[in-house]
């Protein structure tokens, strides 16, 4: 799921400084922390040569698993202002879509040889996604609360349909009472 997907089920971004072995997801809080990366316009072409050492070397997945990572948060705009706001992402290419370019031809080609690190975060976050309920709360609250005419007139659905049902049941008690 990308970053305007985990946020709409609860799950916050915080900014840490340090490297990537500061990734964490703290499934009591809803937490996602992401190291901070300012990205500018030689940040792709380091992140490629990283990725390649690590691709050719075998020596580690540590880079590759973070490029993953926020290749699989980054998908639209939106989740780059969500991730900006979160201070994770400080945007110097000039615009928000080519940011998003940037992400999205990243990961292209590369093997997953994936650590047991990133296994556990990643289940971890899925595990609180796919939690049906949460997703089905938030895509509820989204469709009938978001505005306020919409809200109001569910209010107003749910009270009719009270007032027809105890209608019916008045009618039915005073049908077999006479």
């Amino acid at each position: 799921p990308t970053a305007s997907q985990l946020s709409k089920t609860g799950i916050r971004f915080r900014a840490l400084e340090g490297a990537i072995s500061v990734i964490h997801y703290d499934k009591r809080h809803l937490l996602f922390d992401l190291p901070r990366l300012v990205v500018n316009n030689d940040t792709e072409y380091r992140l490629r040569n990283l990725i390649a050492h690590e691709q050719t070397s075998k020596e580690g997945c540590e880079v590759s698993g973070y490029a993953i990572i926020m290749d699989s948060l980054i998908d639209t705009q939106e989740d780059i202002a969500i991730l900006t706001r979160a201070k994770i992402l400080e945007n110097h290419l000039g615009s928000d879509e080519r940011l998003v370019q940037m992400w999205n031809e990243m990961c292209i080609n590369i093997s997953e040889s994936s650590s047991q690190r990133w296994e556990t975060i990643t289940k971890s976050i899925l595990g609180h996604y796919k939690s049906h309920w949460r997703v089905m709360y938030v895509e509820f609250c989204a469709k009938f609360f978001s505005r306020p005419w919409l809200w109001l007139s569910s209010i107003a659905a749910v009270l009719l349909l009270i007032m027809s049902a105890l209608q019916t049941v008045y009618s039915v008690l005073a049908y077999y009472q006479s």
